[in-house]
């Protein structure tokens, strides 16, 4: 039986980040959808894209997420730590994704900070790829 763990990876990189003590003590929190007023600094949980793969025995999906972090700091120096820190919150421990085997996780080539179409938010994005087994 088939079934894709994208559910599940999304709250396990959910529950890691919100339960991170130097994360948390950085941020007003993690969300899957912001309201209008969300004090910042915060992070979002972003796209997901699932490329299948099979074997003769297995299927797995290779996953690509993209984590956002937001910041009104002058300057980028808030959105680079806290970037920092979600990478230590998710990289720290054995990941463990409820159902399924994590193979492997790769950082994605791109890493980045940039000042928002407002003109004062700096919006940091940090790429990762899951590599499931089903």
């Amino acid at each position: 039986m088939l079934k894709t763990s994208l559910g599940p990876l999304q709250q396990a990189i959910f529950t890691r980040l919100s339960t991170d003590t130097a994360l948390t003590q950085r941020i007003k929190g993690v969300y899957d959808e912001v309201g209008k007023n969300t004090p910042f600094p915060y992070c979002t949980i972003g796209d997901l894209t699932v490329n299948p793969f099979e074997t003769k025995t297995t299927y797995g999906e290779n996953i690509t997420i993209v984590l956002h972090c937001w910041s009104q700091y002058r300057g980028k120096k808030e959105a680079f730590e806290i970037l920092n820190l979600m990478l230590q919150a998710i990289t720290k421990a054995p990941f463990v994704i409820e159902g399924f085997s994590l193979i492997k996780m790769n950082i994605e080539p791109s890493m980045q900070v940039f000042t928002d179409i407002d003109g004062k938010t700096r919006h940091g994005i940090l790429r990762l790829r899951f590599h499931i087994n089903n």
